[in-house]
């Protein structure tokens, strides 16, 4: 029996065919911001928000040719809440807790670059006194800055260009540098506002609620996920009602369970009343 013939390079069978790309800017502002994330003591709330009342609201004003979405809308309610409970709108900075009046909300905006589709940092200034349709159409105008200019806001145009000087330094330094600024509350509301809110709902509407990485000096965050019926009682009588997924990440050292509780049940009769989609 002829013996058996082995190929030489084994290892390239296993791997097969691959491609390299080095990492993006905004991938690597990514990590390094993450790495900087101060550490804090977290307790996550898993909410179901009954959206059905707002998704009808928001159905009719777009068939009038009005722009908004559910996102925006609760972008909106968001604010909204946190101005009523300030004590959430709030940093951290050593010793001292900074509370803002105005609610700077951190989304992020997903853009097209040359890697492919990528979120790019967003602040919505004042977001207690804007309405869904004004959040709307500054997360659009956003979307044609960067497709007209390479940059969603200042924030964006503020941390790109810093993290193009520092990617000339070594990463434990960069990091250092971005630990600094994450303990000074002043330049963290300029460069991010004052809470961020994240969604996977945007991309795909999915039971289950999204557990977020959870770090950095804010009081408190959010997670959306999707949307979806639920079967629920109502007056005696099972309905299809259409909820949202929100997870409610709060910072521990800023906030006690008896505000955050109240705070919650602020958002959740904004959102559950469809206030603002007037």
């Amino acid at each position: 029996m002829a013996p058996v013939a082995y190929h030489r390079d084994v290892k390239q069978d296993l791997v097969g065919a691959y491609e390299t790309r080095p990492l993006s800017l905004q991938r690597m502002m990514t990590i390094d911001g993450l790495d900087a994330a101060t550490p804090g003591h977290r307790t996550f709330g898993l909410v179901q928000l009954d959206v059905t009342r707002a998704q009808q609201r928001i159905a009719e004003l777009q068939q009038s040719g009005r722009r908004v979405s559910l996102f925006a809308f609760v972008v909106a309610s968001i604010g909204r809440a946190l101005a009523e409970h300030p004590a959430l709108n709030a940093i951290r900075g050593g010793r001292k807790i900074f509370r803002f009046a105005d609610v700077d909300v951190s989304i992020a905006v997903e853009v097209d670059t040359p890697d492919g589709p990528s979120p790019v940092q967003l602040a919505i200034r004042r977001a207690q006194g804007k309405s869904p349709e004004a959040i709307y159409a500054e997360i659009e105008a956003a979307r044609r800055s960067r497709t007209e200019a390479g940059s969603v806001g200042r924030e964006s145009q503020r941390f790109e260009s810093a993290m193009r000087w520092l990617l000339w330094l070594p990463r434990f330094m960069r990091v250092g540098l971005l630990r600094v600024v994450t303990r000074r509350p002043l330049l963290v509301k300029q460069w991010s506002g004052t809470t961020f809110v994240t969604s996977v709902g945007k991309f795909a509407s999915l039971p289950g609620f999204v557990i977020p990485f959870a770090a950095g000096p804010m009081a408190v965050s959010f997670a959306l996920g999707g949307v979806v019926d639920v079967a629920t009682l109502e007056a005696g009588t099972v309905e299809n009602r259409a909820m949202l997924a929100v997870t409610v990440i709060v910072n521990h050292d800023l906030v006690d369970g008896g505000p955050a509780a109240r705070f919650v049940v602020t958002l959740q009769q904004l959102v559950e009343s469809a206030g603002g989609l007037a």
